[in-house]
């Protein structure tokens, strides 16, 4: 398959311009992306960490724009009349969560890369059990990245974490209330009862921002760390047929945000 295909599908891609198009999407864990055959010599000691990080994030990424575009189909005001909107808009927005799960974990691979002085000391294989080392440990996490890890600004997370977990592993479902113009996730527990009923498009959309923020501090950080070259930052984005998703969700979320019942 071409170059130009493979774009169009979704794939990490060298920056062409410093301008973003509406097909391409930014985090600062992608510029360490170098495909195995053509790897920067300046960054062939990472790329092993780094660029797998990368790889997987992008391809988070490109399955989140996919689950948006599909949720954001099903918004239109001439399909939401159908009553199997719920249902496909539940599909899409279980597979969100679990996405934006996984793109946490990617992050946390990068941030466990450089997190203690001593390799392979700091866990990478999830977030949680990241911050969970960095909390029993904080004497050993890098003053570069102790903040990231342990400050307040992780409570999107645990929200999504719990949300996550109730629907994968507590036989929760997001369940999808359509008023006729904007969808509400309903999440009960057979134990605990309401988890949550909240509008679903502000949701997603302020769990997005919040990834890719948290995914910039930690490249920021990282970067600091490593020496990454100047010219290497901005230089890689992820570009694709359904990434206009992403950015259509953060523009439109707060139009649907009437309270749920």
């Amino acid at each position: 398959m071409s170059d130009e295909g493979l774009r169009a599908l979704g794939t990490i891609v060298k920056a062409r311009s410093a301008t973003l198009s509406e097909s391409q999407f930014y985090c600062g864990v992608l510029d360490y992306f170098d495909h195995w055959n053509k790897i920067d010599p300046r960054l062939a000691s990472h790329h092993d960490v780094l660029s797998t990080a990368a790889d997987v994030f992008g391809h988070d990424l490109v399955n989140l724009a996919t689950y948006a575009h599909h949720i954001l189909h099903w918004l239109d005001p001439d399909h939401i009349v159908h009553p199997e909107c719920v249902v496909a808009v539940g599909a899409m927005t279980e597979s969100f969560i679990v996405s934006v799960r996984s793109a946490c974990d990617a992050i946390a691979g990068v941030l466990a890369y450089r997190a203690s002085s001593k390799s392979n000391q700091a866990p990478s294989s999830s977030l949680r059990a990241l911050i969970d080392w960095a909390r029993d440990n904080p004497s050993r996490v890098n003053p570069l990245i102790a903040p990231i890890l342990l400050g307040e600004s992780l409570e999107w997370f645990w929200e999504l974490r719990t949300l996550r977990d109730y629907i994968v592993h507590s036989g929760a479902h997001a369940t999808i209330h359509c008023n006729g113009r904007q969808f509400n996730l309903w999440v009960s527990s057979p134990k605990l009862g309401w988890i949550t009923r909240r509008p679903l498009l502000p949701l997603l959309a302020e769990t997005l921002k919040h990834m890719v923020a948290f995914g910039g501090q930690s490249a920021h950080a990282t970067n600091e760390l490593i020496n990454f070259p100047a010219d290497r930052l901005r230089s890689r984005f992820v570009e694709g047929f359904y990434v206009p998703a992403l950015h259509s969700l953060i523009r439109v979320a707060d139009q649907y945000a009437e309270p749920s019942p």
